[in-house]
């Protein structure tokens, strides 16, 4: 696993509440649960059965719950998912951003209740994605125990972590409290390449960074296009991380307007983000997932 070549695409699934959280907004509306599983995922199927891409999703547990538990329409198209050939990984089930400072047991139970789900789906996971990328030797000790492969929550870029901490006091300064950690330097700084991890069992995977100060390759930056775009035409190895609100339309989904300000991705069509990431894949030759680029 210590090398690959081409191109590897994942996507978490984070629901709205996970970015109002993150911003110090009130919970969304009740109407806006199913924008994640049931709006934008089916974009992203779509995209990838255009393009015979394959990737990873990482699935949050509890918005997975409550879809089986109301018409199940997320549930179906991440069925359809795995059929097609993607890979299903676990997000947690509570995506809580404090998780790594939960005892041992607690954690356990929480990425094992999410794990349970994915089986019920016919998935059989084998990677893990920390919520907010923090994680430590505890919490990856845990991701081990589940007898998974790899983790995949190291984005090794000091100027993203230095911009969350900026952020977070911008926050504070203006009177409200997000739930992003400060602590968890680690999770962003070490190797950029994959690495195996003796202490835990596991192999990282990072999310890949630009050559030059590290800028991070997500979405949220990379599709917006310039430099960092046209850096990830050109890296030999890209893994490149996308978020379901980087296909989210700002127009047609139930989104609060104060998410649409806060977001870079939702002040642009969704039309042109399609574009650039359509654009981008298919220069790269298309794309797969974690598990399918170390599977020997």
């Amino acid at each position: 696993m210590s090398e690959y070549r081409g191109t590897i695409v994942s996507v978490d699934l984070d629901d709205l509440a996970c970015y109002h959280a993150i911003h110090g907004l009130p919970p969304p509306a009740p109407e806006q649960a199913g924008v994640a599983l049931e709006r934008c995922l089916p974009r992203f199927l779509k995209l990838f059965g255009e393009l015979g891409v394959r990737a990873t999703f990482f699935v949050v547990g509890r918005d997975l719950e409550r879809d089986m538990q109301g018409p199940g329409h997320g549930a179906a198209f991440l069925s359809l998912a795995a059929q097609s050939g993607h890979e299903l990984g676990n997000h947690s089930y509570s995506h809580a951003y404090d998780l790594v400072d939960w005892p041992a047991g607690q954690i356990y139970q929480d990425l094992r209740r999410c794990d349970a789900l994915l089986r019920r789906l016919g998935a059989a996971p084998k990677g893990f994605r920390a919520p907010g990328y923090t994680h430590d030797e505890l919490l990856l000790q845990q991701v081990g125990a589940l007898g998974y492969r790899y983790d995949s929550s190291t984005l090794p870029s000091p100027a993203y972590y230095a911009g969350k901490l900026a952020a977070m006091a911008w926050i504070r300064l203006r009177g409200r409290r997000s739930h992003a950690r400060a602590r968890g330097l680690a999770s962003f700084v070490g190797p950029t390449r994959p690495h195996y991890l003796p202490k835990v069992g596991l192999w990282e995977v990072p999310i890949s960074v630009s050559r030059a100060l590290r800028l991070p390759m997500v979405g949220t930056f990379v599709l917006r296009g310039g430099l960092l775009y046209r850096e990830a035409l050109s890296l030999d190895s890209l893994h490149l991380e996308l978020h379901a609100l980087d296909l989210a339309d700002p127009e047609q989904d139930a989104i609060a307007p104060e998410l649409r300000a806060r977001q870079p991705e939702l002040r642009s069509p969704l039309a042109a983000r399609l574009d650039r990431l359509r654009a981008l894949l298919t220069a790269r030759g298309g794309a797969t997932s974690i598990a399918s680029a170390f599977a020997s």
